[in-house]
């Protein structure tokens, strides 16, 4: 939830100017997240069924922080929405 505060000066930071750009690509970048885990989500369930959920959450675990840091890196807008998105997915 941190991202709220700095996603606004992110995209702008990434050359867009315009406030109504700037607002739906932060929107495509918030909820590239969600839209990652909701498709993957059932998969991340029947994997905990299968081999154990401590294992399933601490390979989330490590997914989210390796998207957290690709997202902290990116110097595009394409970065930032791929980032949110394998977080999305790797989030067990």
């Amino acid at each position: 939830m941190s991202i709220f505060p700095y996603a606004y000066y992110m995209v702008q930071d990434f050359g867009y100017t315009k406030d109504s750009e700037i607002s739906m690509y932060v929107g495509m970048v918030t909820s590239a997240f969600a839209f990652a885990e909701c498709i993957s989500g059932i998969f991340w369930g029947r994997l905990s069924d299968r081999i154990g959920r401590k294992k399933v959450l601490l390979g989330g675990l490590f997914g989210t922080g390796l998207s957290m840091i690709l997202f902290g890196f990116a110097s595009s807008l394409p970065m930032a929405l791929v980032a949110r998105a394998l977080g999305g997915l790797l989030n067990g």
